[in-house]
């Protein structure tokens, strides 16, 4: 769906102005692609700035600021470290989360008791698993 952007709106009331409907219609088909111009005319219709008048069923554009963007800057050159900044955090999310999934799967073989200073592992459950046992 193809939906017409604020800014060319006063051009389109022009052109109803001086064409009529059949003219804004071709306008939005041909230049648009729009299959259903009679939803873009209603929208246009409703629209403050544009000044419909049903009376004289033409449209009274009057430029305000509403049509205007603001103004940005072209060439700011941001710091390096506000552009990684985003990429660090990032980071540092994935290797939290890569470390927690290392010590859920730890957790279910190892329980260490540090009052005690022991270590318990279930190597059944760990060689069941896929994995090997090495001590030395």
């Amino acid at each position: 769906m193809v939906k017409i952007k604020d800014r060319n709106l006063p051009e389109l009331a022009e052109i109803y102005n001086s064409g009529g409907k059949d003219a804004l219609y071709k306008k939005l088909r041909e230049s648009f692609g729009i299959k259903y111009p009679w939803s873009t005319l209603d929208r246009m219709k409703n629209i403050d700035y544009l000044g419909y008048n049903e009376a004289t069923d033409r449209f009274s554009v009057t430029r305000t600021n509403k049509l205007c963007s603001p103004v940005k800057p072209q060439h700011i050159c941001e710091d390096k470290t506000e552009r990684n900044a985003p990429k660090a955090e990032v980071m540092e999310k994935l290797v939290k989360e890569l470390i927690g999934d290392r010590l859920l799967e730890l957790s279910r073989y190892v329980v260490i008791d540090t009052i005690n200073k022991t270590m318990i592992i279930d190597k059944t459950a760990l060689t069941d698993a896929g994995y090997t046992l090495v001590t030395h």
